[in-house]
């Protein structure tokens, strides 16, 4: 987790000090002041999500469902379980501003079934050339133009990110989290096991496709700023995102259904 911490928060006693004098006089003067002091967690979580937006909605929409979650947390948080709360409370946030985009439904129903179909088509066709098919390729499996393709892959782009987010939220709730609350063995080794597909599905992915997860996941780098980087448009730095992000969940729904 890449966070933009300022320099004034709280140290882990401090926050325990914080939160155990909001529970004996539940002011909210008190409860405000532990919110501002971790308010960069739903800022970062809303730039890291910003993708799902992607025209759909504004990053500050994002951000105020981060900061009811981030005071729920603040009720809810128990310093017994063994996590830190700015994990904790990264998690939630997290998991409700995919949810505040799930129900917005801010991705047409149309254009998640244009994903389906692309992901789907490049699994087939990957399957008969035993490599990655080109876009001309892909086009001509789907009876498509490739020009029509293009288009298609503009469009889905929110849904892949989306979609993609969603699958890592529900590894996530498997992973350290419950690792922490005492998970059986059994989940631990599958905890560690999505983790080693996920890794190994990104190191298969092409160099440029690396590089864009690196810089939009991991360095929080605009699709502008990333377009910069690869000296190409906006747009066809979203497509690589798109591709890249369809194959990486691709590789874990196979994962996931046995295959």
């Amino acid at each position: 987790m890449n966070f933009h911490k300022n320099k004034d928060t709280y140290t882990d006693e401090q926050f325990l000090a914080k939160l155990l004098e909001y529970r004996k006089t539940k002011s909210n003067a008190v409860r405000n002041e532990i919110v501002m002091n971790f308010a960069y967690i739903p800022q970062t979580a809303a730039i890291q999500l910003r993708g799902l937006a992607n025209g759909y909605a504004q990053v500050d929409d994002m951000v105020n469902q981060g900061i009811m979650t981030l005071m729920d947390c603040i009720d809810s948080f128990d310093e017994n379980k063994g996590i830190s709360f700015e994990y904790y409370a990264f998690m939630r946030v997290r998991g409700a501003i995919i949810d505040l985009v799930r129900k917005q439904d801010w991705v047409p129903r149309r254009v998640r079934e244009q994903d389906k179909k692309i992901s789907k088509a490049r699994q087939e066709l990957s399957n008969i050339l035993m490599r990655e098919p080109t876009d001309n390729e892909l086009a001509d499996f789907m009876g498509v133009t490739p020009d029509k393709l293009s288009s298609m892959q503009a469009e889905v782009n929110g849904a892949a990110v989306l979609s993609f987010e969603e699958l890592i939220q529900n590894m996530s709730q498997m992973g350290t989290s419950l690792e922490a609350e005492g998970e059986s063995p059994e989940k631990k080794v599958l905890s560690q096991e999505l983790r080693t597909v996920l890794a190994r599905a990104i190191d298969e992915l092409g160099e440029r496709e690396r590089l864009v997860i690196s810089l939009y996941y991991y360095e929080n780098l605009t699709f502008a700023d990333i377009a910069q980087v690869l000296e190409v448009s906006v747009q066809r730095a979203s497509q690589i995102n798109a591709k890249a992000v369809s194959k990486l969940k691709t590789a874990m729904e196979r994962y996931m259904s046995g295959e």
